[in-house]
């Protein structure tokens, strides 16, 4: 938009300046000389018009306001929320730090940075803009045409990680860049490509990175719809990437697979003092989980379930249709219901069930384990998404379990926006990022 208005405000110039342009032109000398012109315009003004194109972006303004303020009372303690917003900024954010900054990356593939100090100390955001070279990486008609490209971000050391689904001639793979960190320049270059690729860009891509042991990354790969498009079972297939959480050893690239059964796994933590994966899976209609991963072993792959097992039920087969497209839809669902019987037990088909599922769904997002004060109870905390207050959407979930994981404790604070991303400031506080209004959310002693 302030590009626009600053591209309309220049035309209006030029047509103001047409004819002092005209009322300068030499017959004698058969040249413009410009006199008129230079008398109304210094030449700093001159220098400024001619380059007002690519100084535009100096103009946007990237800072955040307090917004919002609530309070919720839990049962120990009393949680501050705020929320920090832009008028015009409507991206959608993913989160990772380090010791002094916090940044940010879009789905657009801009990349940002600010200071966790304007957060804490100074009540306030400015955003300022890191120069990548992501949109050449990735392609820039391609992250317009497709919007939600980019899916992770992750700073290990000195090395900034982006995930992202790389596009190549329409067959789609989940890829993952790698930079030197820095906050003025960062150019990434290609890390790791999944060679096994798909003819169709879907919403069930994963993406979530994390730092894992022995200098490895893991990686979430939805199933890319497997079942849902084309009836199969890669979740299911040890031969396949697609459904998996995989690791990928930072030095060699090696990629092992821990676990498969998954279907689009958002949320993605690891407990590095207790060796167990934390995620969250999304189900179809009902049926998002969070899954435990003890003591994760290339040796032994866990599986999951899906699609032979689910709490949730297959998108599409709902009441209400004439007997003629009934028919239709039956012989869809049968097909599909064949391959993909979403039985609803997970233990007695040989797979591991999940620690808690939620039907209906809450469009599960990221997952965090955070410092309980009161026992040893593992404290998980989940963002969902979705729009329906009444399904525990646009909530932040407090979740309680016992070294069994038995479930002790469950409380919610409803935000009231999609949450995509957090990540745990390591005070007691943690950063959301909001995506209906593109805004940020500081929970604060929500621990």
């Amino acid at each position: 938009m302030t590009k626009k208005i600053i591209k309309y405000l220049v035309f209006l110039l030029i047509i103001f300046l047409l004819p002092f342009w005209l009322l300068d032109f030499n017959t004698t000398k058969k040249q413009f000389e410009f006199l008129k012109i230079k008398k109304i315009l210094s030449k700093d003004s001159i220098d400024f018009l001619s380059n007002i194109k690519k100084q535009s972006t100096k103009f946007i303004n990237y800072k955040f306001i307090i917004t919002k303020k609530e309070e919720y009372i839990l049962e120990n303690n009393k949680v501050k929320f705020e929320k920090f917003s832009n008028k015009i900024l409507r991206y959608r954010y993913y989160l990772t730090q380090n010791k002094d900054n916090i940044f940010l990356t879009t789905n657009r593939a801009e990349m940002f940075f600010f200071p966790k100090t304007d957060i804490i100390d100074k009540k306030k955001i400015s955003l300022k803009k890191i120069k990548t070279n992501l949109e050449t990486i990735i392609g820039k008609k391609y992250i317009q045409d497709a919007h939600v490209v980019v899916k992770g971000i992750l700073i290990i050391n000195q090395k900034i990680y982006v995930s992202y689904i790389n596009n190549n001639n329409e067959c789609f793979s989940n890829a993952i860049v790698e930079g030197n960190l820095s906050i003025k320049k960062i150019n990434f270059y290609e890390f790791f490509k999944l060679d096994e690729c798909k003819d169709l860009f879907t919403i069930s891509t994963g993406g979530n990175m994390q730092q894992f042991k022995n200098n490895k990354i893991l990686l979430t790969v939805g199933d890319n719809m497997s079942y849902e498009t084309v009836f199969k079972d890669d979740p299911q297939n040890k031969n396949s990437y697609y459904g998996k959480i995989l690791s990928i050893d930072l030095t060699t690239k090696n990629i092992d697979i821990l676990s498969m059964g998954h279907r689009n796994q958002q949320g993605l933590y690891y407990d590095s003092k207790e060796d167990i994966i934390f995620s969250t899976d999304h189900g179809p209609q009902g049926g998002d989980e969070i899954n435990a991963h003890i003591n994760p072993n290339k040796n032994i792959i866990k599986n999951y379930g899906w699609a032979i097992s689910s709490y949730g039920e297959h998108y599409g087969f709902e009441d209400g249709y004439s007997e003629r497209v009934k028919d239709d839809i039956n012989l869809e669902k049968n097909k599909l219901y064949k391959v993909a019987p979403l039985n609803k037990s997970h233990k007695i088909y040989g797979f591991e069930e999940p620690i808690k599922y939620f039907t209906p769904a809450i469009g599960i997002t990221q997952i965090l384990r955070v410092n309980n004060s009161i026992n040893s109870d593992y404290k998980l905390l989940v963002g969902s998404m979705g729009l329906d207050k009444e399904e525990d959407d646009m909530t932040i979930h407090i979740l309680n379990f016992n070294k069994d994981f038995e479930e002790t404790k469950y409380e919610k604070i409803y935000i009231g926006e999609r949450i995509r991303d957090m990540i745990d400031l390591n005070n007691g506080s943690i950063l959301m990022t909001l995506e209906s209004t593109g805004s940020l959310g500081l929970l604060k002693d929500i621990y």
